[in-house]
């Protein structure tokens, strides 16, 4: 799969392009995963999509290529065989670093070949996948690895999870500050700036401003939609002029183009 930085929006969003679904996870690993999801794009002519910014990183299966994405802070265009059904999971932000082993600031707005990090489980999982016919199958022999990976990956980091509570939760535009979460966690600033860095691949406040974006992504896909100036008040921008700078930023795409994407 092949990935490139762009300042416009050119493929559909990915969960527009294709019949896209998401199922939630065994309840074992709920604390690490959001959801296991399959993209069906065999009725796309399209073989570019946006993928934007959720604060999350994925394993993705294309169908010739197994590969960790994100964290991302800006729109990514990746290029995917053409009819692909792509097959993923996706981890709570901040819950990879326990699984890769390395500070996601490294692999920021970044695809990577799975086999960097875990090279011989990675071979069998791509030889397992290539055999599996379906999207769901794939799915649910991924999730059977993972339980079975869990027990050395150990359990969730609760200042993580506090940390990513924090900033989901955070709908003013002028943001919680840092003295005072650090002071919740009876840890320093600087800690806390560190361990940002090293879990989410950036700062909190990029994180704040990343699940901002991701809950006017919910609201312009759910009907009924309401007005930009309404969906910006929703989802915690200071007005609808924020809303559109942020949108821009984080999709290439003007707000409102966003939002026609979303209706389909």
């Amino acid at each position: 799969m092949r990935s490139r930085q762009r300042n416009e929006m050119v493929g559909e969003v990915s969960q527009f392009a294709g019949i896209y679904r998401e199922r939630p996870p065994d309840p074992a690993l709920r604390e690490h995963v959001r959801c296991f999801w399959v993209n069906d794009l065999s009725r796309s002519q399209n073989e570019w999509v946006t993928v934007v910014p959720d604060g999350c990183v994925d394993i993705v299966w294309t169908g010739t290529s197994l590969l960790v994405a994100g964290p991302d802070t800006q729109p990514i265009l990746d290029c995917l065989p053409r009819g692909a059904v792509v097959v993923g999971v996706r981890f709570h932000p901040g819950v990879a670093l326990s699984w890769f082993g390395v500070p996601l600031s490294e692999i920021v707005n970044n695809r990577v070949p799975l086999a960097e990090f875990w090279r011989n489980d990675a071979e069998n999982l791509f030889d397992k996948f290539s055999r599996t016919c379906s999207g769901p199958e794939i799915s649910v022999a991924l999730e059977s690895f993972l339980v079975r990976k869990l027990p050395a990956v150990g359990l969730a980091d609760r200042q993580i999870a506090f940390l990513r509570r924090a900033a989901g939760e955070d709908c003013d535009p002028a943001g919680v500050s840092l003295g005072r979460l650090a002071s919740c966690l009876g840890i320093s600033e600087r800690t806390l700036r560190r361990r940002s860095l090293e879990a989410f691949g950036y700062g909190f406040k990029t994180l704040v401003r990343v699940l901002r974006f991701q809950r006017f992504f919910q609201l312009a896909a759910r009907p009924p939609t309401g007005s930009l100036a309404e969906l910006a008040a929703r989802a915690g921008y200071a007005d609808q002029a924020h809303l559109t700078r942020e949108v821009r930023r984080m999709s290439g795409a003007t707000a409102g183009e966003f939002v026609a994407q979303a209706r389909g």
